[in-house]
């Protein structure tokens, strides 16, 4: 008998045609709801206008979500899940806390640069979640805010990170800059900022603030 197959050697067999189809379909539609809600608003947001984006019959979006709030807490849960990545990236580098936490800014700030779409729903929107929804929604803003002050705490106990001001004054000095870095892109105009160009000037400016 030949040697069996360890799980590295046997291929990840291809996805059906109609699972792909799904998934794609399924991208279309959040794609277009982020386009729209960050345009109009959630509450000016209609499920036909999503369908009509997508090029499908509104009934045939229910197969995707149940109501329109799920879509946003759908998109709200992504951006999260993007976030955290980042977070899982920034721990595999095993920086010292203070390099750490400018790493944790430079790579949420170009987050927030690529998609000022979703970045403006999480901040927005997310009042119009309700129940159990709400209450995830909001903790994952107190999480990534508990991962700053971790990193801030951390360089303060090191030395790296200034301590006479509060860690929570820091952490949500550090948190107002990375949220509105959003609104930093160029006008028409003017001198043209490049994502590198502004996330190398956030992640300057905080760093020369909180540095020792």
């Amino acid at each position: 008998m030949g040697a069996s197959k360890t799980p590295s050697d046997r291929s990840t067999p291809p996805q059906s045609p109609r699972k792909q189809e799904r998934r794609n379909r399924d991208n279309s539609v959040m794609k277009e709801a982020i386009a729209i809600m960050a345009e109009k608003g959630y509450a000016a947001t209609s499920i036909q206008e999503v369908a009509d984006r997508v090029g499908v019959l509104k009934g045939s979006l229910y197969h995707y979500f149940n109501s329109k709030e799920e879509l946003l807490f759908r998109i709200l849960e992504e951006s999260y899940l993007q976030m955290n990545a980042i977070e899982a990236e920034v721990d595999e580098l095993e920086l010292p806390p203070f390099d750490a936490l400018l790493e944790q800014i430079r790579r949420s700030s170009v987050w927030f640069l690529q998609n000022q779409e979703r970045a403006h729903i999480f901040f927005t929107e997310t009042k119009h979640l309700t129940d159990d929804r709400l209450t995830q929604a909001r903790e994952w803003g107190r999480a990534f805010e508990r991962r700053l002050s971790s990193l801030i705490v951390a360089g303060q106990e090191a030395g790296s990170i200034r301590s006479d001001v509060d860690q929570r004054l820091l952490t949500r000095f550090t948190i107002g800059a990375i949220n509105n870095i959003r609104f930093w892109p160029s006008r028409p105009g003017g001198k043209q900022f490049t994502v590198d160009d502004l996330t190398d000037g956030v992640v300057l400016l905080v760093g020369d603030a909180l540095k020792s």
